[in-house]
């Protein structure tokens, strides 16, 4: 079992009843979505969910800058992030700049040789090649040296980016950031490539070409970066969803054909294109991405999404790797997962940290030992939020940066004892973990109509979580190994109804005659055919 306790929610449907089924009309008085009208509201996709980008502070300062470049013919750079957020938004802005016939040059760090975020042999790199005005996507925010040193140089920066602001902002030409302390914009939840987009639309004056242009992009990046599904990037997402369908981007068409992707959700994005973006910045090949996402040829598309699935393939073989290593040194008693490694791909720390977070639902910092330095990334859990936990131990650290649930940090290696014993009394007890599942319901329920209501209620993720449901005193009617033994499919029966399951990363059933199965409601499509299929969160021993 791996919470230790389930709150199972009891909502009241008495208002929302008679619009849903039972299983739409529970999940939906668990998100406080307690009557027809408030549900169409939520879900109402309309221009009123786009928020004005010049609400954001320092919008107008970056508009005036581009605008004086494009009538000055400077060249100009975006530097972006490795990851699927940075790439997309790279993209995105570098697309629209050559657009307005700006010369325009792009960056993204080797995550392995550079790190995260400005370099200021970067920036050197790209005064040399004649750049007067850097565009950061994805990062920056906390840059204030790099950006010192850019403008002794002569090159204007703005800045825009959604991570966590530091105590003082970068002395840029402008800074936006929806996170900043001064801002009044009514969503903070923007991912990077949304930022982006918002400065795209307030330069062209409207929202409806851009988004006709990026919308699949920024839903890519947004999903990727794990951003709220609500406010303004549930239409972003929805409307990138449909876009991605007829999606006019060579390089995203590959990508979806490569996969075999047929049916476009957040699901598929989040499980099957992201992870293949990501790999190429994990591996040390974000250009090959980006380069992927860039291309306006076919060919070129299809060798290119090719690369990123063989670099995809590698960055498994690495992950598992290096999860068998920390799983052994891993003290499952501690309130905090710390595991570190020689030499370990810094690029795959991040994941098996989520893997580990997952795992042991506390918060996990996997390290890599280098020389004389140890990097690491860490992923939480609800409850923690991790660039507060390490601004509180900054006195040890060299760098650190993120959000509430991803970071990033540097210490010396000489340190991470130390470090790993801070972090253990800062996070205290081993936190109790508790699964919320939005209601109890009978088997019967579980039809193929019913959960294709829940779909229409996509899409799920931060923010408005995909609903779980459970089923108690349930039989294990056979239990059998798949994926090379690393997951479980098995049958349930509950009052004669029998109901099929998968429980990934799960080699063992727990040995009791009745079960509790805690539960995500889907729809397994295979050969033309739909069966309800359930997607195990967890099992325990009835009672």
């Amino acid at each position: 079992m791996a919470y230790s306790r389930w709150d199972v929610a009891e909502p009241d449907i008495s208002l929302i009843a008679g619009s849903y089924g039972p299983l739409a009309a529970r999940l939906l008085a668990c998100r406080g979505l307690l009557s027809a009208e408030e549900a169409a509201a939520f879900f109402k996709m309309s221009s009123e969910r786009l928020h004005d980008p010049f609400l954001l502070p320092g919008m107008r300062d970056a508009v005036e800058r581009i605008n004086h470049a494009a009538s000055t013919g400077v060249t100009v750079a975006v530097y972006g992030d490795y990851d699927a957020d940075g790439v997309t938004a790279t993209c995105v802005m570098v697309r629209a700049l050559r657009g307005w016939g700006l010369e325009c040059l792009w960056y993204i760090p080797d995550r392995a040789l550079d790190g995260y975020g400005l370099r200021v042999n970067a920036i050197e790199e790209l005064y040399r090649k004649g750049v007067t005005l850097l565009i950061t996507v994805d990062t920056g925010i906390t840059a204030s040296e790099e950006i010192k040193a850019a403008g002794k140089l002569g090159i204007d920066v703005i800045v825009t980016d959604h991570h966590e602001c530091g105590e003082t902002l970068p002395d840029a030409a402008a800074v936006i950031n929806p996170r900043r302390p001064d801002s009044g914009y009514p969503f903070t939840g923007l991912a990077g490539v949304g930022v982006a987009f918002k400065l795209v639309c307030a330069v062209e004056g409207e929202w409806r070409k851009p988004l006709t242009r990026f919308a699949d992009l920024v839903a890519l990046g947004t999903i990727a970066d794990v951003m709220p599904v609500t406010g303004e990037n549930r239409l972003l997402i929805t409307q990138g969803l449909r876009a991605m369908d007829v999606t006019r981007n060579p390089g995203l068409s590959a990508l979806m054909k490569e996969t075999e992707l047929r049916s476009v959700t957040a699901d598929a994005v989040a499980y099957t294109l992201a992870p293949r973006i990501n790999a190429a910045g994990r591996m040390g090949r974000a250009d090959a991405a980006l380069e992927l996402l860039l291309t306006d040829d076919p060919v070129e598309a299809e060798s290119l999404a090719r690369k990123l699935c063989d670099l995809n393939l590698l960055r498994q073989a690495k992950e598992n790797d290096i999860m068998t290593e920390a799983l052994a040194s891993v003290d499952e008693t501690a309130s905090v997962i710390v595991a570190a490694g020689e030499d370990w791909p810094v690029g795959v720390t991040g994941i098996v940290a989520a893997r580990l977070a997952s795992l042991y639902e506390r918060p996990a910092f996997v390290l890599s030992l280098e020389e004389g330095t140890a990097r690491g990334s860490a992923r939480s859990v609800q409850g923690v939020h991790l660039v507060e936990l390490l601004r509180s131990l900054a006195h040890m650290l060299e760098a650190y940066g993120g959000h509430e649930g991803a970071a990033g940090f540097t210490l010396r290696r000489d340190m991470v004892e130390t470090f790993r014993q801070a972090l253990t009394r800062s996070c205290g007890k081993v936190p109790e973990t508790v699964l919320a599942v939005d209601a109890e319901v009978e088997a019967e329920w579980l039809s193929t109509d019913v959960i294709l209501e829940l779909e229409t209620l996509s899409p799920f993720g931060a923010g408005f979580l995909p609903p779980v449901f459970c089923l108690t005193g349930v039989r294990a009617v056979s239990v059998m190994p798949i994926g090379g033994g690393k997951h479980l499919r098995a049958v349930f029966e509950s009052g004669g109804t029998r109901l099929s399951a998968v429980w990934f990363n799960r080699t063992a059933m727990p040995d009791a005659s009745l079960l509790d199965i805690a539960f995500h409601a889907e729809i397994n499509r295979f050969r033309g055919r739909e069966q309800p299929q359930l997607r195990i969160i967890d099992v325990r021993p009835s009672g």
